[in-house]
């Protein structure tokens, strides 16, 4: 399924947030602030791609071995699936 519809991804400054709607209003108690490398994550996952193609996609990007990457990924996923931002 990949990202669920409600969530937005903005930055501010040099800070990255997830912002979660509900009814076109912003709940500021759950924002989730993630870094440039978390961003560029959601992006890949929100543009549709999976876990996998994701992954291939940001080797290409970023100078890591694919095992960290991966296992970076992963960890960033279960904590977006945690607090309800993906599902799959």
């Amino acid at each position: 399924m990949g990202i669920n519809k409600g969530f937005l991804l903005k930055k501010v400054g040099n800070e990255y947030m997830i912002i979660p709607t509900n009814n076109n209003k912003v709940l500021m108690n759950k924002i989730f602030n993630i870094n440039e490398v978390g961003a560029d994550i959601y992006k890949t996952l929100e543009s549709g791609l999976s876990i996998a193609e994701t992954i291939d996609e940001l080797l290409k990007e970023y100078d890591i071995d694919k095992e960290t990457l991966t296992n970076d990924i992963l960890e960033f996923v279960e904590e977006l699936r945690k607090r309800g931002i993906y599902s799959d």
